[in-house]
């Protein structure tokens, strides 16, 4: 009778759908579809996963997208916006993301400022400051409140050699006292290859707060591209944070005339009714 108990005990834990993401798990569609992505060189998106990345590639890029998070027929969590990223007019990278999020625990605005710039040859440090503007909403716990503050990220990253390159991050440095917006963390990746060629990548995040104990993301990922404008992409990941394995797939479409568009997905192995969504259109002018 107690194995019994035990057992169906064991099976609703694992019938509970992974946590939604939502505003500290914010992700382009390149970094959900690699699923891993600190240590590579990065698009716009690099403001949320690394903002030291953002300066290696020399571009001028303006995006528009949205992520959508589901669980099941709900929509668990959504946040569209737009950014800004010079790279192309001074060693010094500067980048400006704003996004809405108007589904989810939270509702409200979304700042991001990036910087970056070279300390030592191939290596970068770049830092993002993040103000939040958001309230809770009916899908929120209990007690959860809002939040009007300024936090902070920092990374590096370094070009190891031509086709390998380490990344480095501390998320959310100055405590804003709302770990579901906030949470403390840190992370580092590695990528072998590159994003103009093929390339692999590996990620390890580790989640201080949100948990009340320090959660950590393994994952790994692949992305090729395909005569110079297709690129297509792959990832896995185990998280502890969100709950459960992860797969993830990716793709795009890159013209000629500087006009891109990327889509990327990722599914739970766990819970078939985890997915999120992310898409980005892309206009960019290389040196």
């Amino acid at each position: 009778m107690g194995a019994t108990i035990l057992l169906a005990v064991g099976v609703a834990a694992a019938a509970e759908p992974p946590l939604p993401g939502g505003i500290p798990d914010l992700a382009g569609p390149r970094a959900l579809g690699l699923s891993a992505s600190i240590g590579a060189a990065a698009g716009n998106e690099g403001i949320f996963v690394n903002p030291a990345a953002i300066g290696v590639r020399q571009r001028y890029s303006v995006e528009g997208g949205v992520m959508v998070d589901r669980r099941g027929a709900e929509t668990a969590g959504r946040l569209y916006g737009a950014s800004v990223v010079d790279s192309l007019s001074s060693p010094v990278a500067v980048g400006v993301s704003y996004l809405r999020a108007d589904e989810g625990l939270y509702t409200g605005n979304v700042w991001h400022g990036a910087i970056t710039g070279p300390i030592a040859e191939g290596v970068r440090l770049g830092v993002s400051a993040k103000y939040f503007d958001v309230e809770p909403t009916g899908a929120a716990p209990a007690g959860a409140e809002g939040t009007d503050s300024v936090t902070v990220d920092a990374g590096l990253y370094w070009q190891v050699a031509r086709l390998v390159s380490i990344g480095a991050v501390g998320y959310n440095l100055v405590s804003v006292a709302n770990d579901a917006v906030a949470p403390m963390g840190a992370g580092a990746g590695l990528a072998i290859g590159s994003d103009q060629s093929f390339q692999l990548t590996a990620d390890w995040r580790a989640d201080f707060d949100r948990a009340g104990e320090t959660t950590n993301r393994y994952a790994a990922g692949a992305e090729v591209l395909l005569g110079g404008l297709v690129p297509i992409r792959a990832g896995w990941a185990r998280d502890e944070t969100l709950g459960g394995r992860w797969w993830s797939a990716g793709v795009g479409l890159v013209s000629q005339g500087g006009v891109a568009l990327d889509v990327g997905y990722r599914q739970s192995l766990d819970d078939a009714s985890a997915r999120t969504i992310a898409a980005t259109l892309k206009i960019f002018l290389f040196r």
